[in-house]
Parts: C-alpha cells; structure tokens; sequence
C-alpha cells in the first residue's frame, strides 16, 4: 500500500489537452482489457494503424513497449485475419475470465483480498467511490466492480469532470475530480498492477495482450507521476516521492 501521509507533494502540471488525451487513452485502454476482440476490432486496429502513437503516457518505456508489440501483432494478424482474431480470444479468455481462476486476473480483490476472494471488502469499496459520483456500471455476468477495464473507465470518467470543471473556471470542482482520481489509484489501481503486469507477461503467449499488459501498466504509471508518485524498479512498488523543492518546503 502507499502511504497516506500528509506531507506536501508537488503535481505535475496538466494542462487542458494532456487531460483530454490522457482521458482518451484510459478509455481506450478500458475497452483492451473489458472487452473481448472481435474481427471487425481487429480489422480496425490494423487498417487505422491504431498502435503507431499513443495520445498520452509516451515518455514511459512500458507504453512504447506496449504500442511496439501490438502494432509487431497486427503486422503478422493482417495476413489471417480469421486465425489470428480468434487466438486472442481464446487468449482473453484465458489470461482474463477463465473457466476457473484467469491466468492474470483483472480485479483487485484477487490480489489484496485474504483469499483472493472475489466481491471482497475492495469490491464494495471501489463500488462506494463510484456511487459517490452517482455512477453505477453496467457488469457483464460476474465481473466485479474492482475489475480493472471498470476501474480505467472510472478514471477516464473523472478526467472528464475535470475537464468539464476546468471549462466552467470551476477550481475547486477540478481540484475535487483530481483528488478523487488520485486517491482512487492509491487505494485500488497501483497497489497490484505491477503484480498482474507479471502475470500478464508471464502468461500471454501472442504479442496482442503483452502489448495491452505493458501498455495499461505504463498509463498507470505515467499518470501516477502527477501527483508525485513513482514506480521502485526493483519491487514494483509505487510511493510518493517528494521534489527537492518540497523537501525544503516540509524542512521549513
């Protein structure tokens, strides 16, 4: 878990359109992991070169790692379409549902609950902060909603109301959306990413899902830096890291 501290921590500067763009690649990257690809998806993603460039998150090497492989899969997937398409989905199967325990589960109760207990004190947390935002998403069959194309949804979505309070001159209403977007990944997104970053790497056997592995950790990651949190290479763990500026400022 990061620490919950109080002392001062400086957020990097977003101006209006690294939010919008980051908004678009956490819904984009929502729809990798939630839904499961079709042929026309496929299709789309090859003809529109959709991997070359992201719109957010470039500077961090899983990122451009992620978007490599995936564009390298859609090179090969462009000579049988059917095939291919249909590798993936059995992959996310697989890596994702599961006809039992997923290979790499995407909801957080798997990794933080004793058990690995699914609908777990997480489940009812994370529903709790959409509930405060008046939301309530649509689950397909069991999926919980700590699951991890829900939770980036949720982010994207509160991205948006930043926007929205920034285009209003409301301060205070952007100044909430991020706070709440930046306890949100403390409390129930950064804690195990790097965790099923591992299992992702380990177990996908097609470039497609260790490019979205690599890709949805490395937004994660990027946006974390926002608000002064950083990745430990060695462990995985992310914590707050203060500037130079701010140490002296909490020395004073």
């Amino acid at each position: 878990m990061l620490p919950n501290g109080t002392r001062k921590r400086l957020l990097m500067d977003f101006d209006k359109e690294t939010l919008q763009a980051a908004q678009a690649a956490f819904g984009f990257a929502a729809g990798l992991i939630s839904q499961d690809p079709t042929e026309e998806w496929v299709h789309s993603c090859i003809g529109n070169d959709m991997f070359a460039a992201a719109p957010f998150g470039e500077g961090d090497k899983a990122v451009t790692s992620g978007l490599a492989l995936l564009s390298s899969w859609c090179t090969v997937a462009r000579n049988n379409l059917e095939e291919e398409t249909a590798a993936i989905q059995r992959e996310w199967l697989r890596l994702f549902v599961g006809l039992g325990t997923p290979e790499a589960p995407v909801w957080e109760s798997y990794y933080t609950e004793p058990n690995s207990t699914m609908f777990g004190r997480s489940t009812l947390e994370v529903r709790a902060a959409y509930k405060e935002w008046g939301l309530e998403f649509e689950r397909k069959a069991h999926e919980p909603d700590d699951a991890l194309g829900i939770m980036l949804a949720f982010c994207s979505y509160l991205m948006g109301r930043e926007l929205d309070a920034l285009e209003a001159f409301d301060s205070a209403a952007a100044a909430k959306a991020a706070q709440s977007l930046e306890s949100f990944l403390v409390a129930h997104m950064l804690p195990w990413a790097s965790a099923w970053r591992f299992l992702v790497k380990n177990h996908a056997k097609t470039d497609y899902y260790r490019g979205v592995g690599e890709l949805v950790f490395g937004l994660e990651r990027a946006y974390a830096k926002r608000f002064g949190i950083e990745c430990n290479e060695e462990d995985g763990t992310f914590s707050y890291v203060l500037s130079a500026k701010a140490r002296e400022e909490e020395g004073a």
